[in-house]
């Protein structure tokens, strides 16, 4: 009986000392960032920017993290009522950066989120519709210093579930888009050795 405890103790210990395996060993935390975005596109025909802003934690070359955008620009008429378009959205953000320590280097990323669209007239909703929202994006990012960078991109914002706002429907909210991106953080691995 001595000995099987004595082995068990000894099995428990090499069991503590082992080295410890994890889904997630192979990839390096690099940095984290937040910053706002500046989304240029049409809705309803009526070119106008969503404002909004998102963080991010950074791993390898990849990204991952929300963000949230909206606008209330466009104006429309309907049975001889003007109406205010509300439209904001928010969800998953996630991207890649290739040679980041480059001056310039290629920046992309897609922003897959929900929201709602709203009609309202004298500060009160008449009309909501709730809604999803993919934009795919792809072009460049400038290293200003070694904490923040300036991203310059195009891509689409395809929107679906719009279908019961009047006389709206997806394609008035799906547009091409221009985006500025603004990230400011750690970007360096050095700073993010968590190893240690």
């Amino acid at each position: 009986m001595k000995n099987y405890l004595s082995a068990l103790l000894l099995l428990f210990v090499y069991q503590l000392s082992a080295q410890q395996e994890t889904l997630f060993d192979e990839f390096d935390i690099r940095g984290a960032f937040g910053g706002p975005i500046l989304e240029i596109g049409s809705i309803n025909g009526e070119i106008g920017a969503d404002v909004g802003g998102g963080g991010a934690l950074i791993i390898n070359n990849f990204f991952f993290g929300g963000y949230g955008m909206g606008t209330d620009y466009p104006e429309l008429e309907i049975n001889n009522l003007d109406y205010n378009l509300r439209f904001k959205h928010g969800g998953f953000w996630l991207g890649y950066a290739s040679r980041e320590y480059k001056l310039l280097h290629l920046y992309s990323s897609v922003k897959i989120g929900w929201g709602k669209a709203q009609l309202r007239r004298e500060g009160e909703s008449d009309f909501t519709e709730r809604h999803f929202t993919m934009t795919p994006e792809l072009g460049v990012e400038l290293n200003l210093t070694d904490w923040f960078k300036l991203g310059f991109t195009g891509g689409y914002r395809w929107v679906n579930g719009i279908n019961l706002l009047p006389g709206l429907s997806n394609t008035d909210f799906s547009s091409p888009v221009g985006v500025l991106t603004f990230r400011f953080g750690g970007f360096d691995s050095n700073n993010w050795d968590w190893d240690d």
